[in-house]
């Protein structure tokens, strides 16, 4: 069955906007549109009225000759747009840094990518540690790798640390199990043993990191090669013979397709990183010093790890195919592979490890900039990874629970912007989960943070009568951050914002105004400075409790409670200001007058107190701005004298 213009424009209404009525959602199934039925999320009501020609016009009414449900499914934030892109079984994943360097985001998120695949399929992920190359190791790198990667929360199911059945998990603590596969790759034919030393190219820029064979070691006889290592102890490496007469190879990837080879000749530019590098002639596998190169230890490793799927950055795009000829040399299978785009700057060139706007390895972004990893986890899986769902902000089960290998091709531009928007919304995640739990734990590394932040740049604040200790002023910060939960970016950013809850000078407080006016309905209405102040004087001595009943003092964060007394007891002393004003007036003139008088009083009281409590600057409601405060402290900003019977 064709489908018609109307039912093609139909179509496009439901892929965009999920929602059909029953009798078309039927005629497109029958029309082999729609495949299954959506499962109603609302029932809503709409009249059917058919003309004379039969033919079913739909109108909303509120008088129903025939009632039809609608089947609407319109998508929500959480839901998904698409089919997982995920294998039939269990992943087996791995990561596997080399700690010559502290972890950079673009290895954490191949960890994070390679862990999320595991997690999703129910598989486990692995941690191994490369560190052949034992010249450029960093003496603390390792220990830090660890450290970040647990503060991320990508705890791993096998590796250094926890142990596991394919150990040990340190290449340097392998070379035993090398040098077997490689002269099991001998004993095959598939390798030979070269006796040529190192030698000065003619050009003046190569890229390889040992000669190649100019002896022809490969067609030496297998006697010969082994009197030569054995009894005359010649220095030999171990290199991977290339199978001229094989047949083409197909380079599978999950992202890219097939991976075309590049072409056998010597490149224009040199490279210092060695474990990227691939000899334009035939590979060495073992060097002469009995040591790994990096592509002999990933594939032996990897197969022997039951490693089933490789997620990596896509400049190890080019080394793959090396590695598919040694899985075939070995006759094992090789894993699944997947290479993701690299991380570029805004002039697409690769990231590099310090930004124009900060340091991008991931210890100096938690330390230095407060970003959370919560946050950072977040920010890197949508580096790359098509998100399913139309809401960005994921924690890590979230993403566990959505994550697939559907990613994008291609280079992955980093945009400051999106990290700090994520961290805006997770510590706002986290203030509602606290003041719908009551449990102040998931915002103690904010609130650590912030306390930091206060402490250097007011290192005697412990001497203030409010903060009589550390933990006073940790729990101080959380109230902060509840009262003001949508604004909070960095700890820096976020104290200099709330500056006024820390520390006060009274040479920043604006100086009051002859007259507040404002608009109501038209007409300008005025309200006299020294009024509100001496109206503010006069609130500030009563007792707010006792004005105000039937509100207690509690709620679910220290000021909730205290916080609706105040602006029960601001509205009371306004009202009672506007009824001694209007108080000659009557009927309707004394009505329209009140309305008015309150719209100007309310605007002049806030106002007044914004400006002198806070410096007028935005914040939190006036409400919560007094009552994180205290009753005394505010008094002593307002130039008000503390009574013991005052206060909330």
């Amino acid at each position: 069955m064709s489908l018609t213009g109307s039912s093609k424009a139909l179509l496009r209404a439901v892929e965009r906007n999920a929602w059909v009525c029953r009798d078309c959602r039927d005629c497109l199934r029958r029309s082999r549109v729609l495949a299954k039925p959506a499962a109603p999320r609302n029932a809503y009501s709409t009249s059917i009225v058919r003309s004379n020609t039969g033919a079913a016009q739909h109108a909303f009414s509120r008088l129903t000759t025939i009632s039809r449900t609608f089947a609407t499914t319109r998508r929500r934030l959480d839901s998904s747009r698409r089919a997982p892109k995920l294998p039939d079984k269990a992943a087996r994943t791995r990561f596997a840094p080399s700690p010559t360097g502290y972890l950079h985001i673009g290895g954490l998120r191949t960890a994070l990518f390679s862990y999320l695949l595991a997690k999703r399929t129910g598989g486990q992920f692995i941690l191994r540690i490369e560190d052949t190359d034992q010249k450029r190791l960093v003496a603390d790198a390792e220990k830090r790798l660890y450290e970040d990667l647990q503060w991320a929360g990508l705890q791993w199911d096998e590796g250094p640390q926890v142990g596991g059945p394919h150990g040990p998990y340190k290449q340097s603590e392998r070379t035993a199990i090398y040098q077997k596969h490689a002269d099991e790759l001998l004993e095959k034919g598939a390798a030979y043993r070269c006796f040529c030393t190192a030698q000065q190219s003619e050009q003046a820029r190569v890229v390889y990191s040992t000669s190649s064979c100019y002896q022809d070691c490969a067609s030496l006889p297998v006697e010969q090669s082994v009197e030569r290592s054995e009894d005359k102890n010649e220095p030999f490496t171990v290199r991977l013979k290339h199978d001229t007469k094989a047949k083409k190879q197909d380079y599978p990837d999950l992202v890219y397709g097939k991976i075309v080879p590049l072409k056998r000749g010597a490149a224009a530019e040199p490279s210092d990183d060695s474990d990227s590098i691939v000899d334009a002639t035939d590979t060495i596998l073992i060097k002469s010093d009995g040591t790994p190169t990096y592509h002999f230890a990933n594939v032996v490793d990897d197969h022997l790890m039951q490693i089933t799927h490789v997620i990596r950055g896509a400049e190890w795009m080019a080394s793959s195919p090396l590695h598919y000829d040694l899985y075939r040399a070995f006759g094992w299978t090789p894993p699944e592979f997947a290479h993701v785009g690299l991380l570029v700057d805004q002039n697409k060139a690769k990231l590099s490890k310090r930004n124009a706007d900060l340091a991008l390895d991931v210890q100096s972004m938690r330390e230095e900039h407060g970003v959370l990893p919560e946050t950072l986890v977040n920010y890197l899986a949508l580096l790359g990874w098509s998100n399913p769902l139309q809401n960005d902000v994921l924690t890590l089960d979230g993403l566990v629970e959505n994550f697939d290998l559907k990613f994008t091709k291609g280079n992955t531009m980093v945009r400051m912007e999106k990290l700090w928007y994520l961290q805006k919304q997770h510590v706002a995640r986290l203030c509602e989960q606290v003041k719908r739990t009551g449990n102040k734990e998931p915002l103690a590394l904010v609130a650590a943070q912030m306390s930091w932040a206060i402490l250097a740049r007011w290192p005697e604040i412990l001497e203030d009568e409010r903060f009589p200790s550390g933990i006073a002023l940790l729990y101080y910060c959380v109230d902060i951050l509840l009262a003001d939960s949508k604004s909070y970016q960095t700890p820096k950013q976020y104290v200099d914002r709330n500056r006024y809850f820390i520390e006060f000078d009274a040479v920043h407080v604006p100086a009051t105004p002859e007259k507040y006016g404002c608009t109501v309905d038209g007409q300008d209405v005025v309200v006299g400075g020294e009024d509100v102040k001496m109206a503010v004087e006069e609130m500030m001595g009563k007792d707010f409790r006792q004005h105000v009943p039937g509100i207690s003092n509690g709620g679910a964060t220290q000021s909730d409670g205290a916080s609706a007394i105040i602006h029960a007891g601001i509205q009371q002393q306004m009202a009672r200001t506007v009824a001694a004003e209007v108080n000659s007036l009557d009927g309707n003139e004394a009505e329209q007058s009140i309305h008015r008088r309150q719209k100007a009083w309310n605007t002049a009281i806030m106002r007044y107190l914004r400006e002198k409590l806070s410096y007028g600057l935005p914040g939190p409601s006036i409400g919560d701005l007094m009552a994180l405060l205290g009753y005394k402290e505010c008094c002593k900003r307002l130039g008000v004298e503390a009574k013991g019977g005052g206060g909330w």
